[in-house]
């Protein structure tokens, strides 16, 4: 066997084995996808240079038609691997640079010896393996004779020896190599025919109505029931699934909300919860072929989860300044505290909303949502707590920026759970999480949003709420506000934010490819410009008062910080280095932005940062969101708590920071809050019965008055023209369907 040079790349703590295709990290690998590698080799060899997008797509997909968003996650995957340093720069509407020293470097490598498996799977397995052999062996020279060995699973095995007496010297440790490595593939082979669950998947749509709210399939997979949302009214549907036939179990109710569906394990009862709007959540039993609905449990703030014999029942309860996991029988007898956390404690339960614990198939543990509070920042990620006694531990080294629903595979391998990842997307993608060990990986990975979800016994096929947002951007008179006309019709448009130009233009977001980015539109409906392109999620724009820049919220640099660009999207300079930073509105001067920061220890609060740049400066101590600044500049309008448990406030304080005047609850809203032009009242956008409407609140705390009569969906974003004259909203509508994932496992 001849000699090969291998090539090394070295930068910061980082080295690409570029002969195994590797990325190490200190020593150690780094898990990325083939795809990725590629990506990064062609960045690293062309150090210091500009790799425009299009040749790094037809290096890296050659002869293929794939989007920009691809290549977009690519750039993601990575910098997520690199961690904080700044290796790949973005430079806008061309492509990107590798910014680090780059040592290359090159060895002869020892000889290897190869071991290539083909299994059944779709995949091929390839290893190289480097043996430490005799100089006789390692160094074949003239003369030498080959001596290969087939075996399955291993295709080929092969190496050299010499013939004369070296030949039977070694020919016996030689042929123990050879052995063990018969070994190693048949372990290998092993291990690959017992492939983990849901490694291949297929997705098939189960309804195509748009208004599945909650979804849960029977343990033997032969019924799926769902919530059917009808014009505000939820009612309960079963489903046969090999019929298709659709059954009403529970008519329509008009409730507000509706927490999820939980079948017993013998299919014969279907539990869920609903809240009537201003009364606490209630628990039902229903059997699953139809009939009355029992009332169990009052004050209850999630779906339920069953132990393995159906005789016990557990959920998450909220109280002020408390959250906590509750035992009870089935029967909704017996309550029983299993145990409470405080907002403040660095490990909290259940901090996102109506998502229920889960009862391990052993009975001995049940599994949770919990949010971490830290010096790296908050995440969220799943504990376990003993049925005996409580006692807490981490479940999964996980860490996610959401969590939805998540349920135990029946023979405890580990849960399947809906979340999002931190300085990513929100959407939620499925996720297999083993236990009581190894890492986390996604079962899907699209642009899709999955939400409830369920699993039926053998651990095969799951159910989940695949939801869709549209929007598009509308403007209307401010004299006659229900003649609105359509400006946009992308379908994404302005639902993460929209601010307008003081030459009457809108900015606003669309998202696309796999992006979110800022657009740019006149009112007279010319094309549309785009302002960012290439660099993470852009969201929540905020036009300067002379219309020379724009505030916006990115997490192209990793966590979402505050950016600015000029009007023409050239220029960008990174204005914030928060833990999560966002809601940025100007003063009227256009020298100072106001914006929302997270806080490590919980909740966030309003701090101001010049339009230059510079250390920011906390404006309150108290848990406030949503500032908006009055139009002579000398109050700022937010939304206020006096503690984690209290209700939302909407408060009055100085542009200077002090103690918050409050002026009334704010109810269920969308979209940010905006002042009217006099500067006598705040907007905000309401929702109900499905119908997003704009409403005053008078800063003399009287009741809020309805601005608008539309009959439209929730509206995500608002916004007055400068002279008051004009309104641009988006009106927008969630659609979500149940899909069925297979596993594909033959």
């Amino acid at each position: 066997m001849s000699k090969q040079i291998k090539r090394f790349y070295e930068f910061g703590a980082f080295r690409i084995d570029t002969a195994n295709r590797l990325l190490l990290n200190d020593g150690e690998p780094v898990p990325l996808k083939a795809k990725a590698i590629d990506t990064l080799l062609l960045l690293v060899e062309h150090n210091g240079e500009v790799v425009e997008k299009d040749e790094l797509m037809r290096e890296l997909w050659p002869d293929s038609f794939v989007e920009e968003g691809n290549l977009t996650q690519n750039i993601y995957v990575l910098r997520k691997a690199l961690g904080e340093g700044r290796y790949i720069e973005t430079i806008p509407r061309r492509g990107y640079r590798f910014a680090a020293e780059v040592k290359e470097w090159a060895e002869p490598a020892a000889d290897l010896i190869l071991i290539k498996e083909k299994t059944r799977t779709s995949l091929s397995y390839e290893e190289e393996i480097e043996q430490e052999l005799p100089e006789a062996i390692s160094q074949p020279k003239a003369g030498q004779t080959s001596i290969a060995v087939e075996s399955r699973p291993a295709a080929l095995i092969s190496f050299g020896v010499r013939s004369s007496r070296l030949q039977r010297q070694f020919l016996w440790p030689a042929l123990a190599v050879i052995a063990g490595s018969v070994v190693i593939g048949s372990v290998v082979f092993w291990r690959r025919s017992s492939r983990p669950p849901f490694e291949s998947v297929k997705l098939t749509r189960f309804t195509t109505t748009g208004n599945a709210l909650r979804a849960a399939i029977s343990p033997d997979g032969k019924y799926l029931a769902h919530v059917v949302d009808s014009g505000g009214q939820k009612s309960i549907w079963l489903r046969q699934v090999a019929t298709g036939k659709n059954v009403e179990i529970v008519p329509p109710m008009r409730v507000e909300f509706f927490f999820g569906l939980t079948f017993s394990h013998d299919g014969n009862y279907i539990y869920f919860v609903n809240q009537e709007m201003n009364h606490v959540g209630k628990l039902f039993q229903v059997p699953s072929l139809g009939g009355t609905p029992t009332q169990l449990i009052e004050d209850i703030d999630s779906p339920v989860t069953l132990s393995p014999d159906d005789q016990s029942l557990a959920f998450v309860r909220g109280s002020p300044g408390l959250r906590s996991i509750i035992i009870a029988n089935a029967d909704g007898s017996g309550e029983r505290k299993l145990v409470s956390t405080r907002q403040s404690d660095p490990v909290r339960i259940g901090p996102t909303w109506m998502v229920p614990p889960a009862w391990s198939p052993d009975g001995r543990t049940i599994a949770c949502p919990v949010g971490i509070s830290g010096p790296e920042g908050e995440y969220l990620t799943i504990w376990s707590y003993a049925v005996a006694d409580g006692a807490g531990r981490a479940l999964t080294s996980g860490r996610w920026f959401t969590l939805g629903r998540m349920e135990w595979l029946e023979d405890g391998s580990g849960l399947v759970t809906a979340a999002g990842e931190q300085q990513a997307d929100p959407a939620q993608q499925i996720w297999f999480v083993p236990y009581p060990e190894g890492k986390s990986r996604k079962i899907t990975s699209d642009l899709n949003d999955y939400r409830d979800l369920s699993v039926t016994s053998d651990g095969r096929t799951l159910i989940a709420i695949q939801t869709e947002k549209k929007a598009n951007i509308w403007i209307a008179p401010a004299a006659e506000m229900n003649r609105g006309a359509q400006l946009t019709f992308t379908n994404y448009d302005g639902t993460f934010g929209l601010s307008w130009t003081p030459d009457d233009k809108v900015v606003y977001t669309l998202a696309a490819g796999g992006e979110q980015n800022l657009w740019i539109s006149d009112l007279d409906h010319s094309p549309p410009r785009q302002l960012t392109a290439h660099a993470g999620f852009n969201e929540e724009p905020a036009v300067c008062p002379d219309g020379r820049y724009i505030v916006f919220v990115s997490n192209r640099t990793g966590r979402h910080h505050l950016w600015r660009i000029d009007i023409d999207g050239k220029h960008p300079l990174e204005l914030t280095q928060g833990l999560e930073d966002a809601e940025p509105n100007f003063t009227p001067d256009g020298k100072w932005i106001v914006y929302r920061s997270y806080l490590a220890a919980g909740g966030s609060r309003i701090s101001r940062v010049a339009i230059e740049g510079g250390e920011p400066l906390r404006l309150t101590d108290k848990i406030s969101a949503e500032p908006a600044i009055s139009p002579d500049g000398a109050l700022i309008a937010f939304i206020y708590r006096a503690e984690a448990a209290a209700p939302n406030k909407i408060a009055l304080m100085p542009i200077a920071g002090g103690d918050p005047k409050l002026i009334r609850d704010l109810p269920a809203h969308y979209g940010r809050l905006q002042w009217t032009l006099d500067g006598r009242a705040v907007t905000y956008a309401d929702k109900q019965s499905g119908v997003g409407n704009l409403w005053v609140q008078p800063l003399d705390g009287g009741p809020p008055k309805q601005l608008t009569n539309w009959k439209a969906d929730p509206i995500p974003a608002f916004e007055w023209s400068r002279d008051g004259k004009w309104l641009a909203y988006a009106v927008g509508s969630l659609t979500s369907d149940v899909v069925l994932i297979s596993d594909a496992r033959k």
